[in-house]
Order: structure tokens, then C-alpha cells, then sequence
């Protein structure tokens, strides 16, 4: 879906929507930031899902708060919310907080992100990352930026001078042999693996030529709607990892500069014939 758009395309409500988004995101990504110093304070006090709701004051109600107070005929997708609005052609897709581990244990690889999709195909979307005060952005047919700096994707054509990243999901146990299997087969084709702890940077930095590709299991809309359009933007692709073509639905996504993907899908695949995963 995300290689297609709507015919009629309302690029001006897309740009007013984004500009409005630019405009409060950094003062909450400050607060964000300042909250930070007390969550690592006090992070063996409190449970892990009590710190994620105490966030949620800091970082998603007031994004939440901002976006329907603005817009309010639009419909609202947030990972601890969850759905708010009507059924609406504009539909937003927020994650305040990615790379929440990380957050809470002062490491500073996390991010704010949000997407924007327009009759369910993903048109624009920003990611902010605080503590460097870096703002990803783009909207489709329109570039892609990195603090109004142009950005595009690697020309790394091989696996083995490439830097690939990787995620481990929250629901791992019963998947553990085929996720030592990826990583065991990416590191035989000889490249760089890394895992930043937040699948939305690790998009952002493929669409920045700082990573290459990345492969990643059971990520959710809010976290791939935003820097699809960024990385697309940037002349990279995403995809399943049978190679079809992405949409917000897709849970388990393949990203690349483009040059890489193929290669990328053909280990995978291997993995998976070898260990009889469909």
C-alpha cells in the first residue's frame, strides 16, 4: 500500500497537519527528557508497566491532547491508548515513547514517533528524538528530511561491508531458535549487526545511510507508520519477509537501503526452509 496513492491526495491538510505536529513536539520531547532523570532514579521502586503509565503523562496524553484538540474529526491509533475517533480518512498512528528500555535506564535511544495515513496508506509522518533534538520527517512525494537537512539511503550494495540492525520482540520465548537463527545467518554473509532497542530509530538511521538494512518480528503500526514514509522518502523499501509489499497491517518487516532487500529476503527465507517455518 505504501507504493500507492490515493487519487485525490489533500497535500495541503497533510502539510497543516505536520507543520502543527513540528510545532509542540519539541517541547514535549523536552519534557520527555527531564522526566528521564526521575524514571532512572527511581526505576527499581516502581513495576516496569507502572513507569510505562506514569510516561504516558509526559509524553503520549499531551501529543494525544494536542492532535485531537486541533483535529478533531480525525481518528487516533496509540500504543497505550489504543483507538479514539471515528472511522475518518485521516488516521494517526502514535508511539510516545519508543525504546522505553532504554528510556528507563537512562540510555538515550529513544524516540517520538508519529504517522499520518490517509484512506489507510501511509502519507507523512515525523520522528523526534529528544535527547539530540534530531527531528526526522516527510511527507510522501515530497523528499525526506533530518532537521530540514535532505537525507537518503546508503549505496551499500553488499552484506559484507553493510551494517544491519535487529530487534528482539517483548514475546519472544517460543521464537527464540529462529531468532538466533536470523542473526547466526546475517553474521555468516558477513555483515555489522547491531540493536539500538528501537525499531523506529533503526528506520530513521537506514533512511540516514547510518544503518543499511534491519529485519524485525511483531513491530506494530505505530511503530513502522511514521519512518516508512521517511525511509521510502529516502529511496529505501520495507516489505514482509516473503517480499510483499508493505502496509500498516505488516507485523514482521524487512527495511533496506533498496540494493540490500533481496539479499536480506533470501537469508530469511533459508532460515526458514532449514528450520521448516513457513
Amino acid at each position: 500500500m505504501i507504493h500507492s496513492i490515493p487519487a485525490e491526495f489533500p497535500l495541503d491538510e497533510v502539510q497543516k497537519r505536520m507543520q502543527f505536529l513540528l510545532g509542540v513536539l519539541p517541547a514535549i520531547g523536552e519534557n520527555i527528557v527531564e522526566y528521564q532523570k526521575e524514571v532512572v532514579a527511581n526505576r527499581n521502586a516502581l513495576p516496569f508497566k507502572e513507569i510505562l503509565a506514569n510516561v504516558d503523562e509526559h509524553a503520549e496524553r499531551p501529543i494525544l491532547h494536542a492532535l485531537t484538540g486541533s483535529f478533531p474529526d480525525d481518528r487516533f491509533s496509540s500504543e497505550l491508548a489504543g483507538d479514539q475517533g471515528e472511522d475518518s480518512d485521516f488516521h494517526w498512528w502514535i508511539d510516545a515513547l519508543d525504546g522505553s528500555r532504554n528510556y528507563i535506564h537512562g540510555n538515550p535511544l529513544y524516540c517520538i514517533s508519529v504517522g499520518l495515513t490517509f484512506r489507510e496508506h501511509p502519507v507523512a509522518g515525523v520522528v523526534y528524538v529528544p535527547t539530540f533534538k534530531e527531528t526526522y520527517r516527510a511527507i510522501f512525494g515530497d523528499g525526506s528530511f533530518k532537521n530540514d537537512r535532505p537525507i537518503e539511503a546508503s549505496g551499500t550494495a553488499s552484506l559484507d561491508t553493510a551494517l544491519v540492525a535487529s530487534g528482539l520482540p517483548y514475546q519472544r520465548r517460543g521464537i527464540i531458535t529462529e531468532l538466533i537463527g536470523d542473526m547466526s545467518a546475517i553474521l555468516s554473509a558477513g555483515a555489522g549487526l547491531r540493536k539500538t532497542g528501537s525499531a523506529v530509530l533503526d528506520l530513521c538511521w537506514i533512511a540516514e545511510g547510518r544503518f543499511d538494512g534491519m529485519w524485525e518480528r511483531n513491530v506494530h503500526p505505530w511503530d513502522t507508520c511514521a519512518a516508512s514514509v521517511i525511509l521510502r522518502e529516502a529511496g529505501g523499501r520495507l516489505s514482509d519477509f516473503q517480499g510483499r509489499i508493505f502496509d500498516v497491517s505488516t507485523g514482521d518487516v524487512v527495511a533496506s537501503n533498496g540494493l540490500l532487500h533481496n539479499d536480506i529476503l533470501n537469508i530469511l527465507k533459508q532460515v526458514r526452509e532449514v528450520d521448516g517455518i513457513n
